[in-house]
């Protein structure tokens, strides 16, 4: 028997590792379709109906799966961090590329998590998540018809084959599966553990039909160095900033001529979003703590999905008197649930709520987490309406739920968005200012534009016919600074550039020719390349074929995916529900 097979059969007898995935990470069980949502689907892929719950379930526990295993995949990398923490950063690449070398199968591992995520994320929605369910289910549509699904002892030899489920001994990392498999209290969460596998059965599926597309395609070595040769070279050159002011300000518009700006361009003037948001706040009880109450978090988030949203205020209640759960508490000194700020922009609720909380790795206000896109909630007149009639809970959705959040005193915050008012068009009066200060720029721009233009076709002549002095004095002659730069390396990120001019720019410019005219509201830049030179030094040539060859021949793979998955949006014929907000109709 092996030690998964173990785990899986031998529940009872297994040490409790606790797992916090993460707040947000959404645990359902979808046995039944559309038990409790309408039978309509969310996504439709190849005749298959996906509800709400059900592209949850793939699209947030893919995300959160995939982190958790990137995440662990990259801590084995920490002792490195840790052991040079006090060396120069040359010695800290040196490191670095010696430790690649050493540990090839990490590096594998880390680039395929990371396409994998990258991959799955691609898509024509708004929401990301759901990029990750409409790709998982064209997976499985592709796997029904080449028979890639893995079975169950393929999982688990994958599993075993990632670095991050190896210990220092060579032996199966049982502690991180328990973990992500949601093992608590000696007991396995069988609908945490199947989403689990489902993700790395994905995973397999997505790797093995790569391998049927690639068949083995690279780039050809010799080519490949020629591009890194090409994106590694330090350039010099000579450059000239015309600023704005040196052209010239065009007179004010009339008011007339304003107005009619204005109405060309009313819809850049709206009225702030404003929002009506409740949170709750659970804090650990006293002989508890916040793995304790992560774990508690998961469950409620499972019950409260399947209940679309509704009855918060009870499931909290119930969970609270319930043995089952960690214990915890939800209500204030005064017997109040939660509390509901009224209609307010998001700079007015920071105001009222001082609360900041983690929120994709980062510590921000939860005003702001509030304020983050929603695909659907009542108007603040639909909301009032409903709260007076006494039947608010019927109009709500689990799209309106925003949490739980780890907040900065130590307790989770669960957000409510009870209403939207969305942005309108300002009336003249109000975007007046606004308008005029646009109308300005513009003119000012559309003169700095023509200037600019003709500076730049007689540089180009005089370039051509009587060197780079002559063509830089016609700049300085219009009020032009002229200064040196260089030498810089291309596509570093600590490399500094002229400002407007990009690596691409220089890249396509050949030398002793000026880059693209670049033109910004506060200025003109004018950019000429004097000299190119590519460093070949071992530690660069080391760091080329360990690391830069492999991923050029990553993102060559991960173009023939993408086109792959924009195949097969047709093929299988994706169907989105009317609620789900998409790159097109952004635009």
């Amino acid at each position: 028997m092996t030690i998964l097979e173990f785990i899986r059969k031998n529940s009872l007898l297994v040490i409790i590792v606790i797992a916090a995935v993460g707040a947000g990470l959404v645990m359902m069980d979808y046995s039944g379709k559309g038990s409790a949502f309408s039978r309509d689907f969310y996504i439709r892929v190849n005749n298959t109906s996906y509800d709400y719950p059900e592209t949850a379930n793939m699209g947030e526990n893919g995300k959160q799966f995939l982190s958790s295993l990137y995440s662990a995949t990259r801590d084995l990398i920490e002792p490195l961090a840790e052991e040079n923490a006090s060396a120069s950063e040359e010695q800290k690449q040196e490191a670095f590329i010696e430790w690649q070398r050493q540990h090839p199968d990490v590096v594998e591992s880390l680039n395929m998590l990371n396409e994998v995520y990258a991959g799955w994320h691609y898509g024509g929605t708004r929401d990301d998540a759901v990029n990750v369910a409409i790709n998982r289910a064209m997976l499985h549509a592709e796997a029904d018809a080449w028979g890639l699904h893995p079975s169950e002892e393929q999982i688990d030899l994958f599993l075993r084959s990632l670095p991050a489920f190896r210990t220092e001994d060579g032996a199966f990392n049982t502690e991180l599966y328990r973990r992500l498999a949601g093992y608590r209290h000696g007991h396995s969460n069988r609908v945490q553990e199947e989403a689990f596998r489902a993700v790395v059965a994905d995973i397999i599926i997505w790797e093995n039909l790569r391998a049927m597309l690639g068949k083995g395609v690279s780039f050809q070595t010799g080519a490949q160095t020629a591009m890194l040769n090409a994106f590694e070279q330090s350039v010099t050159g000579r450059t000239a900033w015309l600023a704005a002011e040196k052209v010239g300000t065009p007179p004010d518009p009339g008011e007339e001529e304003l107005k009619a700006y204005w109405e060309e361009h009313r819809n850049q003037y709206m009225s702030d979003e404003r929002r009506i948001v409740s949170v709750y706040t659970l804090s650990p009880a006293a002989d508890s703590n916040m793995e304790n109450l992560l774990s508690t978090a998961d469950m409620l988030m499972q019950d409260l999905s399947l209940a679309n949203g509704r009855g918060l205020d009870k499931l909290l209640a119930d969970a609270q008197d319930n043995p089952e759960y960690d214990a915890f508490t939800y209500q204030a000194a005064d017997g109040s649930t939660h509390v509901t700020y009224p209609l307010s922009t998001e700079e007015e609720l920071e105001k009222q709520l001082q609360d900041r909380v983690n929120y994709e790795g980062k510590e921000v206000p939860l005003a702001q987490v509030a304020f983050a896109e929603i695909e659907q909630a009542p108007t603040p007149q639909a909301y009032e309406e409903a709260q007076a009639a006494g039947n608010a809970e019927k109009e709500l959705s689990i799209r309106q739920i925003r949490g739980f959040y780890n907040a900065a005193d130590g307790k989770l915050k669960l957000l409510r968005i009870e209403a939207v008012e969305r942005p309108t068009p300002l009336p003249y009066e109000q975007a007046r200012e606004k308008a005029l200060a646009d109308f300005r720029r513009e003119r000012e721009a559309n003169a700095l534009q023509i200037a600019a233009e003709k500076i730049y076709k007689d540089m180009q002549e005089a370039l051509t016919t009587q060197g780079l002095q002559s063509a830089l004095a016609i700049a300085q002659k219009a009020g032009a600074l002229v200064e040196d730069f260089g030498p810089v390396q291309l596509f570093r990120p600590t490399s500094v550039l002229p400002s407007g001019v990009s690596d691409a720019d220089i890249m396509g410019t050949p030398s002793g020719k000026m880059t693209p005219l670049v033109v910004q509201p506060t200025g003109a830049r004018f950019t000429c390349i004097t000299g190119r030179t590519v460093e070949d030094s071992p530690s660069i040539t080391m760091q080329k074929r360990l690391f830069e060859l492999p991923r050029l021949n990553a993102q060559l793979r991960h173009s023939m995916m993408q086109e792959w998955q924009n195949a097969a949006y047709n093929r299988f014929d994706v169907q989105l529900a009317p609620t789900i907000r998409t790159m097109e109709k952004e635009d």
